[in-house]
């Protein structure tokens, strides 16, 4: 029975691998699941791990303050060589472009173990937070022998057994939902003053449609929510999501407005617009992306473009069938197709 090491880090990454590990083991390999410990993200890891009923194998422990960065990669290094010449590993799946996935692509090198790198097909932010920067995709491009990107759509319908407790939203089957996430800083007043202008314009007007409002609640939205937003009981603000409330929210929304492309990949999987907001004043162009179409930060551009798709359906459905523009994403199978290939 071959083993497969599998190294992953964020709850992000959690998500995305976890139903492959499923996969393996019913294909008969034997999955041997490294993490590092995160003390930030430890909670909602374990919920992850529990929902997909994976059990860690090693744990990495977590690195004290005073190590280098030299240190801490030549432990993590020590660390995988060691799990890969006891277990012997017959296969590595890294994800991402982390420190841990780097690390464990070299000691995969090393002792001779073919390589496989599974990415988000959007990025999602994995150029700028990767422990090398952009250089990440030279250094990994040797020791990695297949480059995977991998959806999200066999762990979003995991999700769908997910209660949705922290909404006090009634009869949602028949509401129109949007989701507001809002990423931009929270003292941004003017975003955010045109914004809840917008929803008290909607809410006004069109009495089916709720907004959710996951954000911190500082002295700033209280102050304009209190202003803008008084009395109005289609609008809710909720405590900001965990990433596996996020993703179980998402298939109740009807449309999601954000200041940032990293909802795209769920919308486009579930089929849901999403309005990429920008500030006016930014110079840098956020094109349309499939589902996603991009907007200025201004009321009169979020009234209309939320009116035409209040009413008009066809619309509507129109964007919800715009093709992805990110690469094609491979399957669980094409993916184990590639795990041994040529090995």
């Amino acid at each position: 029975m071959k083993k497969v090491m599998i190294v992953f880090d964020t709850p992000a990454e959690a998500i995305r691998i976890c139903p492959v590990i499923d996969k393996l083991k019913q294909m008969q390999y034997t999955p041997v699941v490294f993490i590092p410990k995160q003390v930030e993200t430890a909670g909602i890891m374990d919920q992850i791990l529990s929902l997909f009923g994976v059990e860690p194998s090693y744990v990495l422990s977590a690195a004290l303050e005073s190590q280098t960065l030299n240190q801490l990669t030549a432990y993590a290094l020590n660390e995988l060589s060691n799990t890969i010449k006891q277990e012997q590993i017959d296969a590595t799946i890294v994800c991402g472009n982390t420190r841990i996935a780097f690390v464990a692509a070299l000691a995969s090198y090393y002792n001779d173990i073919r390589v496989t790198q599974v990415l988000s097909p959007a990025g999602n932010g994995e150029a700028t937070s990767a422990f090398f920067g952009k250089n990440t995709d030279a250094l990994m491009a040797p020791l990695a022998a297949n480059r995977v990107f991998l959806g999200l759509e066999t762990a979003l319908s995991k999700m769908t057994t997910l209660p949705l407790d922290q909404l006090p939203i009634t009869n949602s089957d028949t509401k129109r939902i949007i989701l507001f996430d809002y990423h931009g800083k929270s003292n941004q007043r003017s975003i955010l003053e045109k914004s809840f202008q917008a929803m008290k314009h909607i809410t006004n007007t069109y009495k089916e449609v709720i907004f959710v409002i996951p954000i911190k609640l500082t002295t700033l939205v209280m102050e304009l929510a209190n202003r803008i937003l008084k009395g109005q009981k289609q609008v809710y603000f909720v405590k900001p999501f965990n990433i596996l409330e996020y993703q179980s929210f998402m298939r109740r929304a009807w449309l999601v407005m954000s200041d940032n492309t990293h909802c795209l990949e769920e919308a486009q999987i579930l089929g849901i617009p999403a309005l990429i907001m920008k500030d006016p004043g930014n110079s840098g162009t956020r094109q349309d992306q499939g589902v996603g179409t991009a907007i200025n930060f201004s009321k009169v551009q979020l009234v209309d473009w939320m009116e035409r798709l209040l009413l008009d359906a066809e619309c509507y459905e129109t964007i919800t069938k715009r093709p992805s523009p990110n690469p094609k994403t491979q399957s669980i199978e094409q993916m184990m197709d590639l795990l041994f290939q040529n090995s």
